[in-house]
């Protein structure tokens, strides 16, 4: 009964927009009933309204382990997945933006998948050419390493090695 209430007390609020509350009420909630996908899926969506994109992330991806067919889930947490991919990119973190949009793109309609994989090579490429304003060897292996089939530049990655190599022959 307690469960019950306690559940009906977190959807009114979140409900009525009063977000704290909710949330304090949800996770109150999941301490009593840690796999309730409800309570995970409300807690996601309050956390994205409140613009903690990482507790929205947890969230979403809590409630995706719990129910992995779950197709309105599995859009929240592709969203909130751009969301921050976006942060990254925009902080030049970009080794996180694209394990981030690895993962939009396994959760993503095949329709949508092309378009992250365009999003990934774009960045594949800014950190490419980082790597060749920095002339090390070093550099390029561990890009090599990280992005081993980087279009074009793992290519020229190689090349440049080879090229390197044979130079301090």
């Amino acid at each position: 009964r307690f469960d019950r209430e306690l559940f009906a007390r977190a959807l009114l609020h979140q409900q009525k927009g009063q977000i704290e509350p909710a949330i304090v009420l949800w996770n109150k909630f999941l301490q009593k009933k840690p796999n309730s996908f409800a309570a995970r899926n409300n807690l996601g969506l309050l956390y994205y309204a409140n613009d903690d994109i990482t507790q929205a992330v947890y969230h979403f991806d809590q409630g995706f382990k719990l129910r992995p067919e779950a197709i309105q889930l599995k859009m929240h947490l592709a969203r909130v997945l751009k969301v921050r991919a976006a942060i990254f990119e925009e902080n030049r973190e970009y080794d996180e933006a694209i394990r981030d949009l690895r993962r939009v793109a396994q959760l993503s309609p095949a329709k949508e998948q092309e378009g992250v994989e365009r999003q990934i090579e774009a960045l594949e490429d800014q950190i490419f050419e980082q790597v060749k304003k920095s002339d090390s060897t070093g550099e390029y292996q561990r890009f090599l390493k990280k992005y081993p089939h980087s279009p074009g530049n793992s290519d020229e990655a190689r090349l440049w090695i080879e090229n390197k190599s044979n130079v301090t022959k």
